[in-house]
């Protein structure tokens, strides 16, 4: 058992948490980061694949030019590259070059300003872009929420999405060596400023009054006078952790919330197949940046401008959750039976192509379980429920709980890290 008594526990070391630690390890204060992981990072899943060459089963892009990541980055000397490239759609047994995510935009644009109050994005397909006129501006809809967002059409919120569109014109980003050298920087500055980290600890506990608590895991128990809980969404609504007194008005909160099934996959080749315009039916894909389709993994992308023979098939969503996942190879694949079907090439021949396959599903991650947060109809309420803090003691952060167009990213989680460390601080 933990003897010492920390000014402040914060249970998991993601983004959320590390940015916390560090705000306020460097006011003076005795801060204890928890986490159920062997490693700091939460949803950013950086590996070197057998060529050395960093691939992100998680968090992948800098979505814009965001002001506390890009700071850190700057202090920490970690470069960006710019995502470039082109976007296409395979329907209908063929494929086509779309201008962007979402074709059609200034029909849509319209549409959007008929709208007096939020709805979700299912009712607005239905009642706002009926008809045959709409079809492919439906279809990338469609494919754009489920995929970029991992969201429920029935829950997502039109508002959000409207707003997240007007501002999509924002540069996209990759990390030079992969996102865990953010997570690094982070975690080496709050262990020289003296942050106790605790990895492979589960708080399956929190017993909390006023200025005392203690989180109990398997192993351990570690009291402070206040907590920090900073796990995911998903968590918070499947009652990863009991909280003593009960905060049934957090739970009911939390799952209001919006959270994200995904399941991402990464194929790397012997040769960048793509861009043999024979198996394109004569378009060039040779700065192919990503591919929408109706196929089982719908989603793929590559790492272009980079010339690694990479593809990363995504599949968001609710179909994300049905989806047969246990089995790694299996999930495999499927993803070779869509390439297959996209680029007419037998299943056989692309397997041989094949050099090797990861696989992650958020959702059956029982860490995580799911992947990120999109915005529900009403969601600043819910978030604003979850946020308010219990007592001076009990206070809740992470990407879920931002809200704005940058939720479900790095950024939402380290904003909301400080932010809410911001306000800890204070109340001390």
């Amino acid at each position: 058992m933990e003897s010492k008594t920390f000014d402040v526990v914060i249970i998991g070391a993601g983004a959320a948490g590390l940015m916390a630690a560090l705000e306020i390890v460097l006011t003076g204060k005795s801060v204890a980061v928890i986490e159920a992981k062997e490693k700091a990072g939460g949803r950013i899943f950086t590996f070197h694949n057998d060529d050395g060459y960093p691939v992100e089963l998680g968090a992948e892009f800098v979505h814009g030019n965001l002001p506390i990541t890009k700071e850190l980055l700057k202090k920490a000397g970690i470069k960006i590259t710019p995502v470039r490239g082109s976007i296409w759609q395979y329907k209908d047994g063929r494929l086509a070059e779309q201008e962007d995510f979402i074709d059609d935009y200034s029909d849509l644009e319209k549409k959007f300003k008929e709208l007096s109050q939020d709805i979700p994005v299912a009712e607005f397909l239905s009642a706002h872009l009926a008809g045959a006129k709409y079809e492919e501006l439906r279809f990338s809809l469609k494919n754009y929420v489920e995929g970029y967002y991992a969201a429920d059409l029935n829950r997502a919120s039109t508002f959000s999405l409207r707003n997240e569109l007007a501002k999509s014109d924002d540069e996209q980003y990759r990390i030079e060596g992969g996102y865990l050298q953010l997570v690094n920087h982070l975690e080496q500055r709050c262990k020289e400023n003296g942050v106790q980290f605790y990895f492979s600890q589960a708080v399956l506990q929190l017993h909390w009054k006023k200025s005392n608590v203690e989180a109990v895991t398997v192993q351990n128990s570690v009291r402070a006078k206040k907590a920090l809980i900073t796990v995911s969404v998903g968590v918070l609504q499947n009652g990863g952790i009991e909280f003593f007194p009960a905060l049934p008005e957090k739970k009911l909160a939390a799952q209001n919330l919006g959270f994200g099934h995904v399941v991402k996959t990464i194929l790397s080749f012997d040769d960048a197949f793509w861009k043999d315009k024979e198996l394109t039916a004569g378009k060039d894909l040779t700065d192919l940046n990503f591919l929408f389709s109706m196929e089982q993994i719908p989603t793929w992308w590559t790492q272009h401008p980079k010339k690694q023979a990479i593809l990363v098939g995504w599949l968001g969503g609710p179909r994300a959750d049905v989806f047969d996942t246990v089995n790694k190879e299996n999930v495999i694949q499927k993803a070779l039976y869509s390439l297959s079907q996209i680029f007419n090439i037998d299943v056989l021949q692309l397997s041989q192509k094949l050099k090797s396959g990861q696989m992650h599903n958020w959702s059956a991650d029982l860490h995580f379980c799911g992947a990120y947060s999109y915005e529900v109809v009403n969601g600043k309420g819910f978030m604003q429920t979850v946020l308010q803090p219990v007592d001076g003691t009990v206070y809740f952060a992470g990407e879920g709980l931002h809200h704005g167009p940058e939720i479900g990213t790095v950024e939402a989680a380290l904003n909301s890290g400080r932010e809410v460390a911001y306000q800890l601080i204070a109340n001390f």
